[in-house]
């Protein structure tokens, strides 16, 4: 059980536990736990099994499978468009002129009466 001294340890049994060898175990315990612990860590793992478990990984085959459908994706692909010019003044008044006869559209009158036509005409 723990004292009920609660002093502080004097400088000088400080001194004494800082000082003291550190207690070692017997040479037969020794030996006995060197051959005992080459029993229980077994055979070093060499390294070459090591790489050939890392490359038989499930996820390297998949990732390199990946990686290879994302090359040929990309050079499948069709090359982007470049943007287009500026738009001239004269394309501009030509557009205007093609999108004249549905000027009477901006009117929203006239696009709710063409929503009430009936879709087949009456025969």
């Amino acid at each position: 059980m723990n004292s009920d001294d609660s002093r502080p340890p004097s400088d000088a049994d400080l001194d004494r536990l800082l000082g003291s060898q550190l207690r070692r175990t017997s040479p037969e315990f020794e030996q006995r736990w060197r051959t005992l612990r080459g029993k229980l860590a077994g055979p070093r793992p060499r390294a070459l099994t090591a790489w050939l478990r890392w490359l038989l990984w499930p996820g390297l085959p998949t990732l390199a499978a990946a990686s290879l459908a994302v090359v040929l994706v990309l050079r499948q692909s069709p090359p982007v468009p470049a943007a287009p010019g500026p738009v001239t003044f004269e394309e501009l008044i030509a557009l205007d002129a093609a999108l004249q006869p549905a000027r009477s559209l901006l009117v929203a009158e006239n696009r709710d009466a063409l929503l009430h036509l009936p879709a087949q005409p009456r025969g």
